[in-house]
């Protein structure tokens, strides 16, 4: 079977649902994939087996860039099934299932209409460019034990000060746009004695491949839109 997913955007919503698209493909379907036209490169490198599309960029902030336009890419692939991942649309309650929209959290939702189990977000792999996580290591010039701290997402900010004995202890690293490519933060994350995140692509990837230690997440949603932890961290 030939399955389309519809999620264009966030970068944190694909890692989310990467896992449904693997656990298809296990099933031995072909998964295609319509995503934002800039991000396609470095997705389509960490999952070569999905088939991701793209979507033109210029067409953000309209429904045709979240749904219409990926819908008529599916279509015209041939696909025999078209998922929505999304479990809201500002003005569109028809575009969702109402029912486990009211009832779950956003990253369960995504599950429970691809008929995935949920158990399955956790078990995120990506084809990781060690190369160029090595190229990041050594340019933030880690020879220590360090903190890495994410503070600013899209549309969030929340301003994390690391109390004066910890920075004493380790090197304190922010993550910011030295690299196009937000996977080759993989092997920083890996190895940080802690972490201090916001919401975002980044804190997902820590949750669902269980990167570093002493976690530490800065909440800026309300209970359904606020994805669901299983590891350890420190909530504020």
């Amino acid at each position: 079977m030939r399955i389309g997913l519809i999620q264009t955007r966030g970068i944190g919503d694909i890692v989310i649902a990467l896992p449904i698209a693997a656990w298809h493909l296990r099933q031995g379907h072909e998964v295609l994939w319509p995503v934002d036209a800039q991000w396609l490169p470095f997705l389509q490198a960490a999952a070569p087996q999905v088939s991701f599309l793209p979507v033109d960029a210029a067409l953000r902030g309209t429904l045709a860039y979240m749904l219409d336009e990926p819908r008529r890419l599916l279509q015209a692939q041939g696909c025999d099934k078209i998922v929505s991942l999304y479990s809201y649309v500002n003005g569109r309650a028809d575009l969702v299932e109402p029912r486990l929209a009211s009832s779950l959290k956003f990253d369960e939702y995504k599950y429970a209409v691809a008929g995935v189990p949920f158990a399955e977000k956790w078990a995120l792999q990506l084809v990781r460019d060690r190369p160029a996580e090595q190229r990041l290591i050594e340019r933030l010039r880690l020879g220590g034990p360090y903190a890495v701290v994410h503070d600013q997402g899209s549309n969030f900010r929340f301003d994390i000060q690391i109390p004066a004995a910890v920075s004493a202890q380790l090197q304190v690293v922010r993550i910011e746009p030295l690299t196009a490519n937000p996977f080759d933060w993989i092997g920083v994350l890996e190895g940080a004695s802690m972490l201090a995140m916001i919401d975002s692509c980044f804190s997902n990837l820590v949750e669902q491949m269980d990167l570093g230690r002493n976690r530490h997440f800065f909440l800026r949603s309300a209970v359904g839109f606020t994805p669901v932890f299983r590891n350890a961290w420190t909530f504020y």
